[in-house]
């Protein structure tokens, strides 16, 4: 199997860091918005954060559901290329990189609806911030990723193209398509993840 990597986007990575920041204690997360390549690599354009009906504790926390499908939908209508969900991260207390056994079973739902499969992270302050990545097969295995933040010189400017910018606004282009996840539990307690959106048209 070819390598894979993650490249976030500055947007993208500064989302994650001022989330877990603000609810430092306790947990959080987010869903993954972007595109996977050719070559493996999958470029995380957009973070969409948990909501503000959320409920956080230092062990779990739960997402407000219609608050990520909303965003997920606003934010993939702005862009030129439909988006597609890429995979999840949440925050771990302490040292614990690694993923529990509840987790095992979250991500494994999570990755089977995606013939590619999905990326995976669990961010840590000890004492410093720092985030692990994994690919996440269809059948659940695990695959450590390295990552990259992108400073203009990594991802191409065509998968951070907006819509509208320089174009008319009447009309929406065809074969647009709605994200739709259809239940976000809590990552520590995940029982029902069904992951419906669409597969990226291809260049």
């Amino acid at each position: 199997m070819e390598k894979q990597a993650v490249v976030f986007s500055e947007r993208a990575w500064n989302t994650i860091v001022a989330e877990t920041y603000d609810k430092s204690p306790l947990e959080t997360g987010g869903i993954f918005l972007g595109y996977v390549l050719e070559g493996g690599v999958w470029i995380v354009v957009e973070v969409v954060s948990p909501g503000w009906k959320t409920v956080n504790t230092v062990v779990d926390f739960e997402y407000d559901t219609k608050f990520v499908n909303y965003m997920a939908n606003v934010i993939n209508k702005q862009y030129d290329k439909q988006l597609k969900v890429l995979g999840l991260w949440h925050r771990h207390p302490g040292s614990m990189d690694h993923f529990s056994s509840t987790d095992d079973v979250t991500n494994k739902k999570f990755a089977s609806h995606l013939p590619v499969g999905s990326i995976s992270a669990l961010v840590n302050i000890d004492p410093e911030l720092r985030i692990t990545v994994y690919h996440v097969s269809p059948n659940g295995s695990y695959t450590p990723m390295d990552y990259a933040i992108d400073h203009g010189d990594l991802i191409p400017q065509k998968y951070l193209k907006l819509k509208y910018i320089g174009e008319s606004a009447e009309e929406e282009k065809e074969g647009d398509e709605s994200i739709r996840i259809e239940s976000v539990p809590s990552p520590e307690s995940w029982e029902q993840v069904e992951e419906k959106a669409e597969t990226a048209q291809s260049d």
